[in-house]
């Protein structure tokens, strides 16, 4: 009889360990999750942010290229571009002020 007693306890105590130990897991699992997302929100914000920079440069890099053209064979090959060297001045000083 007493030992049917003392098996009832221990049975008791180890499903409320069980149950803790459960309850533990799943909120981690949580922590975990929310951690996960954090990190792929600021890797979504820092591959965006190259994004910008890289693109500010390619103006840059487009704006800061020589005016006119090349020349071959005695026929002037434009350089596709459509600004004219105030617009590119302006340009220059709005790309400036973004980047401050």
């Amino acid at each position: 009889m007493f030992d049917t007693l003392k098996l009832r306890k221990r049975l008791t105590e180890l499903e409320e360990v069980v149950s803790d130990l459960t309850r533990l897991v799943k909120s981690r699992d949580l922590d975990w999750e929310d951690m996960r997302a954090r990190c792929k929100r600021l890797l979504d914000r820092t591959e965006k942010a190259a994004r910008v920079i890289k693109s500010e440069q390619a103006d840059t890099d487009l704006a800061t290229q020589p005016e006119g053209g090349a020349e071959e064979n005695g026929v002037k090959i434009s350089s596709g571009r459509l600004l004219t060297p105030r617009q590119m001045t302006l340009q220059q000083q709005i790309l400036l002020r973004r980047r401050a």
